[in-house]
């Protein structure tokens, strides 16, 4: 079982304790409600520490050893139009321990990346593909203007 699978589990475990909806254990902790759902239904990979940490201090703690590493484990990035791709992430023990200080999501973050890069890469793809037609019309507009220039106040 990964972690994430035993933080679900263990969220399991609170709500069939404590006879709460994942709602309900969410309001309590003071977290949002769309946090907890997303993950318990594998839409998002990881929660962050600080999360697991509110809900613990409401409803009891997480095994801390088997919670390390949460956000940064290989967690499968789930897309709608493909299978999931494991990522291992990899950096040394300070940025490791820079990352769990200041609560960030290392899965969100290469995710992000992930979209700009493809993103980047579209858009530099197109430019490539259809120079001969931005230069061609560039020309045009250098030459003729737009049909509005005479209708803009500014």
């Amino acid at each position: 079982m990964t972690n994430a699978n035993q933080v679900r589990a263990w969220l399991n475990k609170i709500r069939e304790r404590e006879l709460l909806t994942l709602s309900e254990v969410a309001r309590r902790a003071g977290v949002a409600e769309s946090t907890l759902t997303r993950f318990a239904n594998g839409e998002t990979a990881s929660l962050r520490a600080l999360t697991v940490e509110k809900v613990g201090q409401m409803f009891g703690k997480f095994d801390n050893r088997s919670m390390r590493g949460v956000a940064e484990s290989a967690a499968p990035y789930r897309s709608t139009m493909s299978a999931d791709i494991r990522v291992t992430v990899k950096m040394s023990r300070e940025t490791q321990m820079e990352v769990d200080q200041l609560d960030l999501d290392v899965v969100e973050i290469a995710h992000n990346a992930v979209e700009r890069a493809v993103k980047t890469e579209r858009m530099k793809r197109f430019s490539e593909e259809n120079r001969e037609a931005i230069e061609s019309w560039n020309k045009l507009v250098e030459r003729e203007g737009l049909w509005s220039d005479g209708l803009r106040a500014f």
